[in-house]
């Protein structure tokens, strides 16, 4: 049809989008939930009807379901695009009201998130028999270059601190000339725009000065821009300021039952938080947790054992059960000569490794390759500063003639020695699960599972980067992110569904 040709009957908007479009389906979904908490923070008492909350959210999570995170392009989208501008009912939404509202609705997403994993759950879209946790990197909104040391900061805010004080100086002089002139200070309770502009680069400084004298990296470097954020090596390459976001996945769907972000390489810290967010969110913890070696703390495979949850989860520098000749059925037996070749060795001392040693708990001791005895001796105080442990140390006594010994240990020590703390029976029993073939038959799935929403964020939905400053604000962005994930996978399990039920009739 020829763009000026004139039409008896116009069509509407509603008559412009097809009836399958997903669009449809994503509103249906949303329509469906509870918005009373959100409407409380708008009272109506003069001028236009606010747009309602509904609209903007249902906007801002279409937009990122499909890669759109910019404001200004969800702006010129409600003006553009069908699909936007029938979700919208065409309103014109300004791209500082979508700035403002993502940042606004903190309890009020994390609720909506919780409602769309309950209604998941109610048609058995998510059903927790095995949940996958998960961490990556995502950049934060901080240039890699604009990093400082404390030192360095520390000069920049006293210079800054002078300057001010400069300004004030200033601005106290100017004022008592427009007293002398107009007998009042002009606009006396706000502050000049370049003593505004100098306070805040104040404030940004003395917040990381702060984080730059809390941290634990070696260079003592932080982004001044968001100090909350860790100079951490990139998953494209090279370092940039970054944060762990996690998210447990579900597998039955692949829907995300819990999110949260970290700073930094802590994603195991927050293993026990996670399980329990998601028993008191959804009313059943998961049966299984599968996670890496990330997650594979003593805490943590004593928490999930306490919370009767099972655990696949391999530990660090532990070698392959499997694979490992040490593991025979009679421990007091010396290891075949010919598989001597193939015992762990400590990837950093290029020793026999630990795993070469087998414990027996109902002895309290260890075996070495050779068959020899290792009893205990006593307990070691090790660790770091921030995290000590009571170890039990354990001593083989048939070193000098052993014709391992070179190859065990170096240095001037007589004796090999091996120690663990309480959670080595734990760890003993994860080996053991770990090398069974219902094991490794539950643990392939583990990579599809948790990986997978982080390979839609990233290549479908477009999130790289994060766009708020601050770890609070950072975990709202991303909450947003997992709740347009949800979204998305639940309006296609249900469209694939209806297709079903259709075809049936």
């Amino acid at each position: 049809m020829d763009r000026r040709q004139v039409t008896l009957f116009s069509p509407t908007l509603d008559d412009m989008i097809a009836a399958d479009h997903p669009v449809r389906l994503f509103d249906e979904l949303l329509s469906a939930m509870d918005w009373s908490a959100w409407e409380r923070h708008y009272v109506q008492v003069h001028g236009q009807p606010a747009i309602h909350p509904r609209v903007v959210a249902s906007v801002l999570l279409y937009g990122m379901s499909q890669g759109l995170r910019s404001s200004r392009r969800l702006e010129w989208c409600c003006g553009n695009a069908l699909d936007f501008m029938w979700l919208a009912s065409g309103r014109s939404i300004d791209h500082s009201t979508f700035c403002d509202f993502r940042t606004r609705f903190t309890a009020e997403i994390k609720d909506l998130f919780v409602q769309i994993g309950r209604i998941a759950m109610a048609m058995g879209m998510v059903r927790l028999n095995q949940v996958a946790l998960d961490g990556t990197r995502v950049l934060a909104d901080s240039s890699r270059h604009g990093t400082a040391k404390a030192e360095t900061l520390t000069e920049r805010l006293a210079a800054l601190d002078q300057q001010i004080e400069q300004m004030m100086a200033q601005c106290e002089a100017a004022d008592r000339g427009d007293d002398d002139l107009f007998g009042q200070r002009v606009s006396p309770n706000q502050l000049p725009r370049e003593l505004a502009d100098l306070k805040r680069r104040q404030t940004r400084l003395t917040k990381a000065l702060k984080a730059a004298r809390d941290s634990n990296s070696r260079a003592g470097k932080v982004p001044v821009a968001d100090p909350d954020s860790t100079v951490m090596p990139n998953k494209e390459g090279g370092y940039a300021p970054n944060y762990t976001p996690l998210a447990a996945t579900d597998a039955q769907l692949g829907m995300i039952v819990d999110t949260d972000v970290v700073t930094g390489n802590q994603e195991g810290a927050a293993t026990l938080a996670t399980v329990d967010r998601v028993e008191q969110e959804l009313g059943q913890k998961p049966q299984t947790l599968l996670a890496d070696t990330a997650f594979g703390s003593g805490e943590n495979l004593a928490g999930l054992r306490q919370r009767q949850v099972e655990a696949l989860i391999p530990l660090n520098q532990r070698a392959d059960s499997a694979d490992n000749p040490a593991r025979r059925p009679d421990p007091t037996e010396p290891v075949a000569g010919e598989d001597w070749p193939k015992l762990p060795r400590n990837p950093k001392t290029k020793k026999l490794d630990r795993a070469a040693f087998v414990y027996r708990a109902e002895e309290d001791r260890y075996y070495c390759p050779q068959g020899h005895a290792m009893k205990f001796t006593g307990l070691q105080n090790k660790g770091t500063a921030a995290d000590r442990r009571m170890y039990r140390v354990y001593q083989c006594r048939g070193c000098p003639e052993c014709p391992l010994r070179s190859e065990c240990f170096g240095g001037k020590g007589r004796y090999r020695k091996v120690s663990h703390d309480r959670h080595e029976p734990l760890r003993e029993a994860m080996d053991a699960r770990l090398a069974s073939e219902d094991g490794k038959r539950m643990y392939r799935r583990r990579s599809w599972i948790a990986e997978t929403p982080f390979a839609v964020f990233k290549t479908v939905m477009n999130f790289r980067r994060f766009l708020l400053r601050g770890l609070e604000k950072v975990k709202t962005e991303w909450l947003w992110a997992c709740t347009a994930f949800n979204v998305r996978k639940l309006i296609r399990a249900i469209a694939r569904l209806r297709v079903k039920i259709a075809a049936m009739a």
